[in-house]
């Protein structure tokens, strides 16, 4: 399977789960339910897998070292890329953090660095969109920047 393929495949899942993340996230620091502290826990390391799979593979598919040898567009689409996996990773391991010791300042430490990650999530899919379908962007003309006026 090319890693690139297995990059589109895996992206797709954990954007939507970094939205229904920092919701819910939100919705529990005014509802903290058990049920909704299972959701977030089970749900945020689900996601951050799936990113995870998304970064390496998107990683390895890039061209060049770490993908050096590519455009503006996917240089940024990495780097807010792997920003956005760091950020899982510390929204997973801190929310986890916060249940084993019950402290619920870590959880909702948490919370908010998944709705971080949520805006890490839109910034990394505009620059991938970017990247890949350079004529389809609206604010361009023949794949140059409208002038401004």
């Amino acid at each position: 399977m090319k890693m690139s393929f297995l990059h589109h495949l895996t992206l797709h899942f954990p954007i939507v789960l970094a939205f229904v993340l920092a919701g819910v996230g939100l919705w529990s620091l005014r509802e903290d339910t058990p049920q909704l502290r299972r959701f977030m826990r089970v749900v945020g390391w689900v996601c951050f897998a799936f990113v995870t799979l998304a970064t390496v593979s998107g990683i390895i598919a890039a061209p060049g070292w770490f993908g050096g040898d590519g455009s503006e567009a996917l240089s940024h689409h990495r780097s807010l890329g792997v920003s956005t996996w760091v950020a899982m990773a510390i929204a997973a391991f801190s929310y986890e953090w916060g249940m084993r010791v019950g402290i619920d300042d870590w959880r909702k430490f948490a919370v908010g660095v998944w709705c971080v990650a949520a805006f890490g999530v839109v910034g990394t899919g505009h620059w991938g969109g970017a990247e890949r379908h350079p004529d389809e962007i609206p604010w361009r003309v023949d794949g140059v920047s409208k002038p401004e006026r």
